[in-house]
């Protein structure tokens, strides 16, 4: 499945709106913010249809998926919206986590907690939230709900790092290193980011992490964020291959990167990383561009293409190059 849906769904009391563009969407937040009358709603519809009173807009088919024969189900269900509550108890287990890859649907995961088995984006890690402009709607005796992007890591102030942190052990990781030198370590993993941190006694830290699928780390380490007396940037690029891709070294690739949702089928690939490396490397085939996530090539690191690539980050980060 591909493609960026809005879903519109309301009745004469509450009103929801959320827009999902990849495999994964999480929902999370606190109680009493709307989560459960959302999946209510979208369920009562489901199987009632317009004479449940509610009207739902979506190119795609919403449901809601419970405990009863959700493996049966999940297997019948194609190109479909399926949204998921917290309390269903396969939510963690080994065997949706295999059923969610490949699958030709989206899913939205309502849950406060983190899903370590499942790669998501932080970007498509949302709350929910009331929206009290009654200007902005036609309806004012609706309470509105939309969701938002529960992280915005865009830089603020500027960092010049004691200490990088890379998730990254290989072609990210080299550029990294011929970037800033000695003051550069790979974590090995997304995994082990926060005990780094955790580890670092530093005063300014630059953790450097693949965002698309760095969502189920998230919660832990903003919180040790906040809770540090360190200076600690989180920068979140998609992937080392977005970099590549939006740096242009190989004409017009930066294109892909704008409209993902659009090529990166679910049933092919589990996170846009891995779509945006299996297309790197399509790309580069038999050139001396040709990519590889283990090793380097030196063509990349020459000093035009290192600038094109550096150019892409953020301009808080401060670099002598």
């Amino acid at each position: 499945m591909t493609g960026k849906y809005d879903i519109e769904i309301y009745n004469k009391r509450v009103h929801y709106h959320l827009t999902v563009k990849r495999n994964i969407t999480v929902i999370q937040g606190d109680s009493a913010t709307g989560k459960t009358e959302l999946l209510r709603m979208i369920s009562d519809y489901e199987n009632n249809g317009i004479s449940s009173g509610i009207t739902q807009i979506c190119e795609k088919r919403c449901v809601v998926m419970e405990n009863a024969s959700w493996k049966e189900r999940l297997a019948t269900l194609q190109q479909c919206i399926i949204f998921i509550d917290e309390g269903a108890p396969f939510l963690r287990s080994k065997e949706f986590t295999r059923m969610v890859k490949g699958s030709d649907n989206y899913f939205v995961l309502v849950t406060r907690d983190s899903l370590e088995h499942l790669p998501y984006s932080i970007e498509e890690i949302y709350g929910m939230r009331q929206e009290r402009d009654s200007q902005k709607y036609q309806n004012a005796k609706r309470i509105y709900n939309e969701t938002y992007q529960l992280y915005n890591l865009q830089a603020k102030e500027d960092i010049q790092p004691d200490l990088v942190i890379t998730e990254d052990s290989n072609s990210g990781y080299e550029f990294y290193h011929k970037l800033f030198g000695e003051t550069c370590c790979s974590a090995g993993g997304k995994s082990n980011i926060l005990s780094y941190l955790q580890k670092s006694r530093e005063k300014e830290i630059l953790a450097i992490v693949d965002g698309a699928a760095f969502g189920p780390e998230m919660q832990h380490v903003m919180q040790y964020m906040r809770d540090t007396r360190n200076k600690i940037v989180l920068y979140a690029p998609e992937s080392f291959e977005y970099l590549l891709l939006r740096a242009n070294i190989i004409d017009k690739t930066s294109e892909v990167t704008e409209k993902t949702y659009e090529l990166a089928d679910s049933r092919q690939y589990f996170s846009w990383e891995e779509f945006y490396t299996d297309y790197l490397i399509e790309q580069t085939r038999n050139t001396i561009y040709e990519y590889s996530k283990k090793k380097l090539k030196d063509t990349y690191l020459t000093s035009g293409n290192f600038r094109k690539i550096v150019s892409q980050l953020p301009e808080q980060i401060r670099i002598n190059c």
